[in-house]
């Protein structure tokens, strides 16, 4: 179904809160397949599902009996870009669709049945609050640190230069707090600190501890980077680039500062 397509589709009720899930995907159908399941089966049916085709060059035919739900919406884009690239393409969309919130999923991910319902959950009972962070369940990091408090909580301090929002989750987003903010596309994979610092700026998060969605780590990422962190002038300034942006929005974190110098540090030994 196209985006055009959507204006002929009766819409849910005004009072429901529409919620986009945001899906990049790139060679893999068949995890694709499982992620749709995962949405369709969601307790909650206020949903978008907006999945971003990142100029695949593997067959996706498999998963077309699974796009015929009118709340899915299938982009395939011209030029593969990456992940952040494919993000953004899915947030354009969903705000041109009408969608009060977006959520992130990469193809390899399933959803939890009550994840989006949690979230409305969430929302309602935090209505200043423009983004809501959940744990997820399946595989982890060892950096990964779970959410054990339903509270309100803050990027810079909580993820940046503390322990408690550390490792994948779940990131539930406002369109009026995402305004004009995306992804940095010359970032193929990962590297999604200008994000989530610009909404820092404009929002604190509600965590809460409910495992939204089932991860899993695969050795080959949805972009076609031979390397998770390639060695390039832009991946080495970005190290310390974060550091100097959470001093440009928060000059009295003193952490940002001995951070910014010890990655600076370590540029330079490069």
């Amino acid at each position: 179904m196209t985006i055009e397509e959507h204006s002929q589709v009766p819409g849910t009720q005004e009072q429901s809160i529409k919620i986009a899930v945001i899906v990049p995907t790139f060679n893999r159908p068949d995890y694709l397949i499982d992620g749709i399941k995962s949405v369709m089966a969601q307790t909650y049916p206020h949903w978008l599902l907006i999945i971003s085709n990142d100029c695949s060059t593997v067959d996706y035919s498999d998963a077309e009996p699974w796009l015929n739900d009118v709340r899915i919406h299938y982009i395939v884009r011209e030029v593969n870009g990456g992940c952040n690239a494919a993000r953004n393409t899915g947030i354009d969309a969903a705000i041109q669709l009408g969608a009060d919130y977006v959520a992130f999923m990469d193809d390899e991910e399933q959803l939890d049945p009550h994840c989006l319902e949690q979230a409305i959950e969430a929302i309602k009972l935090n209505p200043g609050i423009g983004w809501f962070v959940s744990n997820t369940a399946g595989e982890s990091k060892p950096s990964t640190r779970q959410i054990i408090e339903d509270r309100v909580y803050d990027w810079v301090d909580d993820y940046m230069y503390g322990k408690t929002l550390r490792g994948d989750k779940m990131h539930v987003i406002s369109v009026c707090t995402l305004g004009d903010i995306r992804f940095d596309g010359r970032y193929r994979a990962s590297n999604m600190w200008p994000f989530f610092l610009a909404l820092a700026n404009k929002t604190k998060i509600y965590g809460y501890k409910y495992p939204s969605k089932r991860i899993q780590y695969l050795e080959t990422g949805i972009t076609k980077n031979t390397s998770r962190y390639p060695r390039t002038w832009l991946e080495l300034t970005s190290r310390f680039a974060k550091h100097a942006y959470a001093i440009k929005i928060r000059p009295a974190k003193l952490q940002a500062y001995k951070y910014l110098f010890l990655e600076l540090a370590r540029v330079r030994s490069v």
